[in-house]
């Protein structure tokens, strides 16, 4: 079956980093025209990168696609992470969703109406203000059209007021040296979020792990929860026990 294929070579992949179709023909005991299907697959779900004789994980890139075009990207597996962190959100009082395509997803899954939940994204609050129940707010500042979300330094000191329960974060990669993100301002960002929050939710699609960006902004140890739609590289796992973050699979 395909499907088995697919996640076998995945696996395998996050361990090497790279496969050669040769590689990919034995690990999977396909003919060649059989592996070149698999890889195109992968490919077209930008789960791989594809350079000659092979594949690669998505290496280091400098600029994220368009929110918007991303939004449309990978949707059910979103739909399934942020279902499974809205357990969290619905036990808290108060929660901090972060700019995310993925954590974007969450807002449909708040059933709880005595939560306040805080933001800085432009889409988030559109999505809390049509699908949860709960009061929301979004932190002011300057608007960034390509980012949709509001950025500066005034809704990291509005932060200061909040004490959140959780926080929920996506990211563009991560590996055994902590969690990237792709634009600078982003490092006091996102550690504002770790200060004013009780526990910090990494919601990580399979296809983010094991790639590096342009800044680390958070290390492995302060992240409370990850939730993950795939296996994790056993080094990472290990390391990540060892931060004692709590993994969560679906």
């Amino acid at each position: 079956m395909q499907k088995e294929r697919l996640e076998l070579i995945m696996k395998t992949l996050q361990e090497k980093q790279s496969l050669s179709l040769k590689e990919i023909i034995d690990l999977t005991n396909t003919s060649r025209d059989t592996a070149r299907r698999d890889i195109v697959k992968l490919a077209d779900n930008d789960l791989v990168e594809r350079s000659y004789g092979g594949i690669s994980l998505p290496n280091t890139f400098k600029k994220l696609d368009n929110y918007l075009k991303r939004n449309d990207q990978h949707v059910t597996d979103k739909q399934k992470l942020a279902k499974k962190a809205a357990v969290f959100a619905n036990q808290a009082n108060q929660i901090y969703l972060d700019v995310s395509t993925t954590v974007s997803f969450l807002s449909r899954y708040i059933t709880k109406k005595d939560l306040f939940a805080v933001t800085n994204s432009l889409d988030i609050a559109d999505q809390l203000i049509r699908f949860a129940p709960c009061k929301s707010r979004i932190l002011g500042g300057n608007l960034d059209p390509e980012k949709r979300c509001v950025v500066g330094t005034k809704p990291c000191l509005d932060m200061e007021n909040y004490s959140f329960d959780y926080a929920f974060l996506s990211c563009v990669g991560i590996d055994e040296q902590g969690v990237y993100y792709a634009y600078e301002d982003d490092l006091d960002y996102k550690a504002k979020i770790r200060k004013q929050s009780k526990k910090v939710v990494l919601l990580l699609d399979r296809s983010k792990v094991n790639v590096q960006h342009n800044f680390k902004a958070l290390k492995l140890n302060q992240i409370d929860y990850i939730i993950t739609n795939g296996e994790l590289p056993q080094k990472l796992e290990n390391k990540l026990i060892k931060s004692k973050t709590q993994m969560i699979y679906i």
